[in-house]
């Protein structure tokens, strides 16, 4: 049983009416206003209830492994999806369906040309509402068991009789045996013509509505030219955190003891990483692009972020323990290790080949298996020794990486450090000449 409560639902109704005999005293009325005889007179009714209760319950018998057995490929036309799931329905049954309303806060009818005609529709309206409503409102919840209920549950059994038929959720199209192209599956058809691909929607409809959605919503940006997906990361990573933007692992990440005999010199090492925090994350700029089809390339997706971007860096710290003593070694380095990187580029382009049959052809009941999706990749062809022959670019390959840094700080700060060269690196990584220097360093790695 399901209830639904809404405090107010309203419904609007258009209609056309036009006047055929023109020679009637409406048809005059309407000459004399300079209006054409045959053109529609468009009429609203409008009817706003208050405090609306819905109660449904609805008896389903699902097959589950129908369900499992669907294929990828019969609902990715987004109109056949629910013929699809219909025919995975042993039986369905509308036991209940009661609507309870509180109150009609309005009902109109407007739209009329004649002054006259409007006020004689209104005051009968008003006078049919003082009259009849306290009737009207009483007899809704028996008249909806009793009337509409038997009505809406003969056109569910209509309909999953349909869906039964051969046809309802028709089979993945076996003529598409290559290899999928990103362009047709994730855009609409002008835009994929545009990167050269089809345009004719091979793979149908349901990918390049859930990609708008998804395109849309990283594009978007906020007052401060951020992107709106922080609202979203911020949300995420408190849960783990307990601040938006950051992720903090406490504890000890890494703690490793080794024991040195080299060359004469003996000494215990030990070697510890703890308490890593992750911080502003939620510092992406607008627009975010992700699984970015190019053109001329069917298996090509360009991903492009920005991170860092505002008055806070994108900055990653730890704790660090090295510690050291032997015969004439003694070392205690316990310090914090910083970096911050402000106005992070980056761009990554990879190559995912993806079988269209085997695509198709993917079993519902197997979308959360990552084996099952890999198995969809084109596998290269390898020779006796493992090495790849014939077209180099086939599977899922990493194409471009390239990260850009507009500034890269790194400092030190020594809770308890015995080494002098470390806290002379800690008072001096903070000058501008370091900065300048780590920044140049981080774009070279990146």
């Amino acid at each position: 049983s399901n209830s639904v409560k809404l405090q107010r639902l309203g419904v609007t109704l258009k209609m056309g009416l036009s006047v055929e005999d023109e020679s009637s005293e409406q048809a005059r009325r309407l000459l004399e206003r300079g209006l054409n005889t045959n053109e529609l007179e468009t009429i609203t009714v409008s009817l706003i209830l208050k405090d609306v209760e819905l109660d449904v319950s609805l008896l389903m018998a699902m097959d589950q492994d129908l369900m499992g057995e669907l294929k990828l490929g019969s609902i990715l036309n987004t109109n056949h999806i629910f013929s699809c799931l219909l025919s995975t329905i042993h039986s369905v049954g509308l036991s209940e369906f009661v609507v309870d309303i509180g109150d009609i806060e309005e009902f109109s009818i407007s739209g009329f040309i004649s002054e006259d005609t409007s006020e004689s529709i209104k005051n009968i309206t008003a006078a049919i509402l003082t009259e009849y409503k306290p009737i009207f409102l009483e007899a809704i919840p028996a008249f909806t068991s009793t009337t509409i209920r038997p009505i809406l549950h003969g056109v569910l059994q209509v309909l999953v009789d349909t869906a039964r038929d051969d046809g309802a959720c028709p089979e993945p199209d076996s003529s598409l045996d290559g290899t999928l192209d990103f362009r047709d599956l994730l855009l609409s058809e002008e835009r994929a013509l545009e990167l050269l691909g089809q345009g004719d929607s091979p793979y149908g409809d349901l990918f390049r509505l859930l990609y708008s959605f998804v395109e849309d919503m990283m594009s978007e940006a906020d007052e401060n030219g951020l992107s709106k997906m922080n609202v979203l990361i911020a949300s995420l990573t408190e849960r783990q955190s307990n601040e938006g933007g950051d992720l903090y692992y406490p504890g000890n990440l890494f703690n490793q003891s080794l024991d040195v005999a080299l060359n004469g010199l003996n000494a215990e090492i030990e070697l510890a990483v703890s308490d890593v925090r992750v911080s502003n994350i939620d510092s992406l700029g607008a627009p975010v692009k992700v699984i970015q089809p190019v053109q001329g390339e069917l298996s090509m997706l360009k991903n492009t972020a920005s991170m860092g971007v505002g008055s806070e860096p994108f900055r990653t710290e730890f704790r660090l323990l090295v510690k050291g003593k032997g015969d004439e070694l003694e070392v205690h380095n316990d310090l914090e290790l910083g970096l911050s990187l402000k106005s992070v580029g980056m761009m990554l382009e990879v190559l995912a080949g993806i079988a269209e049959s085997p695509f198709l052809n993917f079993p519902l009941q197997n979308v959360l298996n990552l084996q099952c999706w890999l198995a969809t990749v084109v596998a290269p062809v390898l020779d006796k020794y493992g090495i790849r022959v014939g077209e180099p670019d086939s599977g899922i390959v990493l194409k471009n990486l390239a990260l850009s840094v507009a500034e890269a700080r790194l400092d030190i700060e020594c809770i308890s450090c015995s080494s002098p060269l470390i806290l002379e690196m800690s008072s001096k990584l903070g000058s501008k000449e370091s900065v300048e220097d780590t920044t140049a360093v981080a774009n070279m790695l990146f």
